[in-house]
């Protein structure tokens, strides 16, 4: 009601709290409103108590909300608090810390606030000051741990004017001395700074740093000092108390890069390590922490903290709901690595991480990478088996490991570890750490283990020097892959390269004389350049591979006996050489009949009741005639050749585009390489069904 009007004229307001009305020491209007304009400066009374309030003008309000005006409690509203420091409204707090109507409540003083708030209403109604009531959804902050609904409340605190501290931090991103990652994060970053307020870093807490401020009872005067003190500053009195606040705990970690090695102290370790080279943390605290620590580095130190901020995504349940108790899908950390392993789950974050991308986690997940650091348990130990039979007293040729009596296996698993150094390389200085660790995983299973393993069986039968080279290959490969591997599996990789290099220490102390004692210690692999004959081992062996895993998946769907060793003819104008030289692995790992293996370099004529297959620039006939269904056979090798235009077109439309001039070379000619392939196998296939369509 208006304070200077015997007429009756008001101004109504809405509101779902009865209670802070107690509080109210303004009413708002937009300064534009035509309904409320003759009314702004003048006094409306608070209903109740009687006390005259000002009418103010206010863009924030929003003339189609409600009734177009709106009661300022500065007390109890933090959006009401910034609109009153415009106005200069007095701030009245009407509720005390156990949230009861304090003395300046009137006739509601010691009432709980939901208590007040059913006897203000009521009163107000019996008055007959409520206009109209209705119900009106409304969302209600409430303690994540008790449940209890939070007001609001005005207190004394203390804040950092974080303005100029915020400067500095947003030019250090700027001028590039620091780079966040992914990058997109820097706008984000930038919008959060740009728009700070002052930070409130008093916190009524348990635990934390105590805010170093003294009161003295005497004087009433403050003493800061970065030493407990006992009396007063100012007037000497022993009559004082510490200030019960502690920091904000952002505050507190936000000195974590250096406080941490000494400082304020000019340590050796403040010398080292500061400022470091990279921040990793989840994007979700890169304001709340990260640039709370670029803030504070550069103010206490004069030095950014770090060069590089690299953030990872945050872990959320197989479907991709957010982890929580409500939802029962909260996956304990602790549970999973007693039952399955810290390296198996470690491994799984890491690997199932792309920069700033949450990770949906799965169990099954944690179990597979369970199941891989068992096989590198097998791996070692069929290692040392290997290095244990090789006798110390062996004397090998002086050029037993040149590389030019390498076998192809040989030479072609250390082209792929040499490839592997340098694409985990690259990746490394790409921040792809999980790219990089999925190519590791790939090729210590499938490459090392599945594959140079089985010809390494082969050749350390051998003997001679043919096993000493063999069981040094395997070695230095091994040696190799745990190095890359430790950063993802540290426990595992740890204990298996100390009993390597104690075994090895036996059989091959020239070669483990230069390791470390510890693996964590140990060097990283080097980048080699690529020598010039790797590209064409590689091709070569992955052509053998080829040919083995398309008799092995024949066998497996003619049902053949694992143990059954059939003939087979293998022709080839370009690589029968290859084929030739190669004829006992092939015989050995697709359990073929060497003795019953023809391979040529043409053929005049297709052998009858035969199962072809094209693997590339080799045709593959196998004597399968009593399980060959000439139909079936038709379908499959028109399903071959479907599947193989497919990747065809899938290549030719890759290289034409954009892909071929922006991706690194060597990429871009492993496409082609596999395109050629395609080429060739779809040629071949061609001319086994037009055969067969004879």
């Amino acid at each position: 009601m208006l304070a200077d009007s015997d007429s009756g004229e008001h101004i109504p307001v809405a509101t779902t709290r009865p209670e802070t009305i107690l509080g109210d020491t303004g009413v708002a209007v937009h300064p534009e409103d035509p309904n409320y304009q003759r009314f702004v400066g003048r006094k409306v009374i608070v209903p109740i108590l009687g006390r005259e309030i000002p009418v103010i003008a206010d863009e924030y309000v929003d003339r189609e909300f409600g009734t177009g005006a709106l009661k300022i409690t500065p007390g109890h509203d933090p959006n009401d608090f910034i609109i009153g420091e415009r106005h200069n409204l007095e701030v009245i707090s009407v509720l005390d810390e156990a949230a009861q109507v304090n003395q300046l409540g009137g006739p509601y003083c010691g009432q709980d606030r939901f208590e007040a708030r059913e006897n203000l209403w009521k009163d107000m109604r019996e008055a007959g000051l409520v206009i109209k009531e209705e119900a009106y959804t409304i969302n209600v902050p409430r303690s994540q741990r008790g449940g209890e609904i939070i007001e609001p409340m005005v207190s004394t605190q203390w804040f950092v004017r974080i303005q100029p501290l915020a400067k500095a931090a947003l030019q250090a991103v700027r001028d590039g001395r620091i780079a966040i990652v992914p990058e997109h994060f820097t706008k984000v970053y930038y919008n959060w700074l740009e728009n700070i307020q002052d930070w409130c870093i008093s916190r009524q807490l348990w635990w934390g740093h105590r805010i170093p401020v003294w009161y003295c009872d005497e004087c009433g005067k403050m003493t800061v000092t970065r030493e407990d003190t006992s009396v007063c500053a100012h007037c000497g009195s022993k009559n004082i108390k510490h200030d019960p606040d502690v920091l904000d705990t952002w505050f507190s970690s936000g000195l974590w890069p250096f406080s941490t090695l000494g400082w304020p102290e000019q340590t050796p370790d403040l010398e080292y390590f500061y400022p470091t080279s990279m921040m990793e943390t989840g994007y979700d605290i890169l304001f709340f922490w990260v640039a709370r620590m670029i803030m504070s580095g550069l103010e206490f130190t004069g030095e950014i903290p770090f060069s590089t901020v690299f953030l990872h995504g945050l872990i959320r349940d197989e479907n991709g709901q957010k982890m929580s108790k409500s939802y029962g899908n909260v996956i304990d950390p602790l549970i999973v690595m007693d039952e399955l392993g810290t390296d198996a789950l470690r491994f799984t974050l890491l690997v199932g991480s792309t920069p700033g991308k949450d990770t949906n986690l799965s169990l099954k997940k944690v179990e597979a990478n369970r199941n891989f650091a068992n096989k590198l348990w097998n791996a070692t130990r069929l290692v040392i088996t290997s290095l244990n039979s090789i006798s110390p007293d062996t004397n090998p040729s002086p050029d037993a490991f040149d590389e030019h009596k390498w076998t192809l296996a040989d030479s072609w698993i250390w082209a792929r570890t040499q490839a592997l150094i340098r694409d985990v390389e690259r990746l490394f200085q790409n921040n792809q750490y999980g790219e990089a660790g999925r190519q590791i995983y790939d090729f210590f299973w499938s490459d090392f283990a599945d594959w140079y393993l089985e010809v390494a069986k082969l050749q350390l039968e051998v003997g001679g020097d043919r096993a000493y080279c063999t069981a040094l290959t395997m070695l230095r490969v091994l040696d190799l892959s745990l190095r890359m591997l430790h950063p993802y599996i540290p426990f595992v990789t740890e204990e298996l390269w100390g009993h390597i290099k104690q075994t090895a220490q036996v059989s091959f102390p020239d070669e483990v004389q230069g390791w470390q004692d510890a693996l964590i210690i140990a060097s990283w692999p080097e980048p080699r350049k690529q020598e010039p004959w790797e590209k064409a081992k590689i091709s070569d062996f992955n052509l053998i591979q080829d040919v083995v895993r398309a008799i092995r998946n024949l066998r497996a769907e003619k049902n053949v006996k694992p143990g059954q060793r059939i003939p087979a003819m293998l022709v080839s104008e370009k690589k029968a050489h290859i084929l030739l030289a190669q004829a006992s692995t092939i015989a050995a790992l697709a359990r073929i009949d060497q003795d019953r293996m023809i391979i040529s370099e043409h053929l005049d004529s297709k052998p009858e009741g035969h199962v072809a297959l094209v693997v590339g620039p080799v045709e593959i006939y196998l004597p399968l005639s009593g399980l060959v269904n000439i139909s079936e056979e038709r379908e499959r090798m028109k399903k071959d050749l479907a599947e193989t235009q497919t990747q065809i077109d899938r290549l030719e439309k890759l290289l034409a585009g954009p892909f071929a001039e922006k991706a690194p070379e060597s990429i871009v000619q492993k496409e082609r390489d596999k395109l050629k392939y395609y080429l060739e196998t779809a040629v071949n296939i061609s001319a086994q069904l037009g055969a067969l369509e004879e």
